[in-house]
């Protein structure tokens, strides 16, 4: 697999995660940190959560590209195929 290969699998990976990531988020408990408050807040402000999730899949994406020297320009808004 080649490196643009991987950002690209990445970056697929990510649009299909994001639409889920808070209810894997929750019935992966045990391998986080994160509280039942914690979950229930971001139950509460579910668009809020959205968009900081979108922002770390972004940043972890992108921050994968840059250690392989490449800038794949991934942004939040290619995370969501409405926009």
């Amino acid at each position: 697999m080649t490196k643009i290969e991987l950002l690209k699998m990445l970056d697929r990976e990510a649009k299909s995660y994001r639409k889920t990531a808070l209810a894997s988020i929750e019935r992966n408990g045990h391998m986080n940190d994160l509280s039942t408050m914690d979950i229930r807040v971001m139950k509460e402000d579910q668009e809020r959560f959205q968009r900081f999730a979108d922002a770390i899949l972004v940043d972890f994406v992108n921050y994968i590209g840059n250690g392989q020297g490449l800038d794949y320009g991934l942004y939040t808004k290619h995370l969501d195929p409405k926009k």
